[in-house]
């Protein structure tokens, strides 16, 4: 499910049965670094899109936590998203990034991060991008899966 009014409507009345959250975490960079990412953010958001189809009634895709490059206690933020979507009935809130900085941070922000780099997609041929999604998105399926697997019982 994603965010918007219908997935929100369709959320409410089957709330019991979707125990996962995905929350994109994207680095917002006006500088020297906008290009890069931009790149992730638009990285992220395919992967995410796949992602939701893979689970569809199952997880919820949050929208993006964005936050500045130079931005301090990011991961204190994120822990409160924790903490709220954990109040909300979620069982399992998967961050998922391209940002290095968050890999190793399970711990700090109460949920699970999942880190891939970003590929610079570019002016790629559509089928060519399809790919490269469609192959990273399966291994993120894996991780899922697992980490869905750990938490049972």
């Amino acid at each position: 499910m994603n965010w918007n009014g219908k997935d929100a409507a369709l959320f409410q009345q089957q709330k019991e049965y979707i125990d996962t959250v995905i929350v994109p975490l994207v680095q917002t960079d006006f500088g020297t670094g906008m290009m890069q990412s931009a790149e992730q953010y638009e990285f992220v958001q395919l992967i995410t899109v796949f992602l939701e189809r893979q689970f569809k009634g199952r997880l919820l895709v949050a929208p993006p936590h964005t936050y500045l490059s130079r931005a301090e206690n990011a991961a204190g933020v994120v822990k409160l998203w924790s903490e709220q979507l954990r109040k909300a009935g979620f069982k399992h809130v998967f961050y998922f990034t391209s940002d290095s900085r968050w890999r190793d941070q399970d711990q700090e922000v109460n949920g699970s991060v999942i880190w891939v780099p970003s590929v610079p997609l570019g002016d790629m041929d559509d089928r060519v991008k399809y790919s490269i999604i469609e192959n990273q998105s399966k291994q993120i399926v894996n991780i899922i899966v697992e980490k869905w697997q750990g938490n049972a019982g």
